[in-house]
């Protein structure tokens, strides 16, 4: 049986499709409308959804879905821990736009540059 979920979810308010994806998503990225709903066993125990990052029980935990792969996060670090690309020349986390060159992730274009030993990567202003 499933519980109520009274909580406002951390994406409330973002425009979303029929099918539930947050307008502007990258990568297909989709997040539950509701957020992940306790659900109740046969004895009325509530059990909330569980990190797959860092273990922690919490009510407000929110899906992700990219590529067919279910994901459940309490925070969006433990999210970005766990699905951000890094940088392929020095190895920080790509949390914004980064530089894409022959499907290598980097974080800036002087990375881009650096490891593909071309001028052609420039970053992206305005």
């Amino acid at each position: 049986m499933r519980g109520t979920y009274p909580h406002p979810t951390p994406l409330t308010g973002a425009p979303r499709s029929a099918a539930g994806r947050v307008a502007g998503a990258p990568g297909g990225i989709a997040a539950a409308a509701h957020g992940v709903r306790p659900s109740e066993d046969p004895t009325g125990e509530v059990h909330v959804a569980r990190c797959e990052v860092c273990g922690n029980d919490y009510d407000l935990a929110f899906e992700v879905i990219t590529a067919g792969n279910h994901h459940v996060f309490d925070s969006f670090e433990c999210a970005i821990h766990r699905l951000a690309p890094r940088c392929e020349h020095c190895g920080c986390t790509v949390i914004g736009h980064g530089s894409q060159v022959d499907g290598r992730f980097f974080c800036c274009a002087h990375c881009a540059r650096a490891a593909s030993g071309t001028d052609a990567p420039v970053d992206r202003v305005g």
